[in-house]
């Protein structure tokens, strides 16, 4: 039943309400006849794996730390999210031996073509960077073929948000090609420490090509100043939601490879790119104007006017329409969820499940008020409710235009220093060569 639910309801719906866009990228590469390990890195807690296997056409599996598994209804929960818990030594070296189980189950699950999304790293760390890769799925791998000669292929995969915890931003998942364990059969039979490092060193290098990573996190900061003027160079449709390529991967990855290339071969460039970024974004924040607004003039400025004062009715009724699924989850993610790797699960838990429970009631009293005209109002509050963060953005989009015209109307020399900022800012970095790997 959950695994429909998974299929069902959060692609299609919560998704699109929770992430203002999805990119996915060679999900073609995925061969569904053969069992299927996905090696991910992990900066979300068990909304990665659901996002990895959100438009498979077969069910998903998981791996989940065990000590997840202690509270009775959570058990019950994950096992019907076809999730398999996993002990590490973190949770007692007594707990250990209670992997064959969990390996055995798994096993039968790829002797059927089924698929594992496992998460090599083993923590999981809200940062842009890979850590340390455990040997399990090597051993999950190894162990599939040598008891049940199965063609296991792995395919790493990357998951990258650009801010994980935050409603309304953007996730990009990317699948790299798939190898099989078949090929380090040979080098297993003869050295299986050496092969365990082997398949370890394939997922790697797959995650590397798929994940973007800031090697330094005093880095941070600046890469993400800089992924931000990235960003903004790229015009996308307003309301298009998914994106099947991996245009918007390469320009990150290519911006944040610039900044550890610099770090490692010219840190006073680096510097200098350092505080150019930090000044130009202080000027923007001092006149509450955006990245955005600099790099191009926005399009349909006219038609967006209209649309706020066109559109306020539809912005009044849909948000008092929503307004409890619009706060409830967000006050109870803030209250009680202090680990931040947890915030986005939950918030989608909470509000897809208030959600399933507040549509009905409100078609039951719509049609109780309005009789069958009332079908009409109540597919109408969703569609206003969506409709009401796409107002809000507009509306924040307009207010920010706005302020950029009136400054560089009365002030147009400090416009013309940001432009010139970051016209310098994009130049250096366009400069940069990256080595061939």
């Amino acid at each position: 039943m959950f695994n429909r639910f998974l299929r069902f309801i959060l692609p299609p719906f919560t998704f699109r309400v929770f992430f203002r866009r999805i990119f996915y990228s060679n999900l073609k590469k995925v061969p569904l006849e053969k069992p299927l390990i996905f090696a991910g890195n992990h900066q979300n807690s068990f909304m990665d794996g659901i996002l990895v296997g959100a438009y498979l056409t077969q069910p998903i599996h998981f791996l989940m730390r065990a000590d997840m598994f202690r509270n009775p209804f959570a058990r019950f929960c994950l096992k019907e999210l076809n999730v398999s818990p996993v002990y590490r030594f973190e949770e007692g070296l007594e707990n250990v031996h209670k992997n064959t189980d969990t390996f055995n189950y798994i096993y039968k699950v790829l002797k059927k073509n089924g698929n594992y999304v496992v998460f090599a790293e083993g923590v999981c760390i809200q940062e842009k960077r890979l850590h340390k890769l455990r040997k399990g799925t090597a051993r999950m791998a190894f162990g599939a073929e040598e008891q049940h000669g199965l063609d296991v292929q792995t395919i790493p995969v990357g998951i990258n948000y650009t801010y994980p915890a935050t409603f309304r931003k953007e996730v990009l998942i990317n699948f790299d090609d798939p190898f099989s364990v078949r090929e380090l059969t040979d080098l297993h039979k003869a050295n299986p420490a050496k092969a365990l490092l082997a398949f370890n060193e394939k997922i790697e290098a797959g995650l590397k090509r798929q994940v973007i990573i800031v090697n330094d996190p005093a880095n941070d900061e600046v890469a993400e100043h800089l992924l931000v003027m990235g960003r903004n160079n790229i015009v996308l449709p307003f309301f298009k939601w998914r994106f099947d390529s991996d245009v918007r991967l390469t320009l990150e990855k290519d911006i944040c490879d610039k900044v550890n290339h610099l770090a490692e071969s010219s840190p006073e460039s680096l510097e200098t790119l350092r505080k150019k970024t930090d000044s130009y974004f202080s000027l923007l924040k001092k006149g509450h104007i955006r990245d955005e607004n600099v790099a191009r003039e926005l399009d349909y400025g006219f038609l967006r006017y209209l649309t706020v004062i066109v559109g306020l009715p539809v912005f009044i009724a849909g948000y008092i329409a929503n307004l409890l699924p619009f706060i409830i989850p967000a006050i109870i993610c803030k209250t009680f969820i202090k680990d931040l790797r947890f915030y986005s699960s939950v918030y989608i838990g909470i509000g897809t499940m208030f959600y399933l429970i507040y549509f009905p009631v409100v078609m039951g009293l719509s049609i109780w008020f309005l009789g069958w005209y009332g079908i009409l109002v109540g597919f109408a509050v969703p569609l206003s409710g969506y409709l009401v963060l796409f107002y809000m953005e507009i509306i924040a989009e307009r207010f920010h235009s706005l302020m950029y015209r009136i400054r560089k109307r009365f002030s147009p020399l400090s416009v013309n220093e940001l432009t010139k900022i970051r016209r310098e800012v994009l130049s250096q970095l366009g400069a940069i060569t990256l080595p061939l790997s």
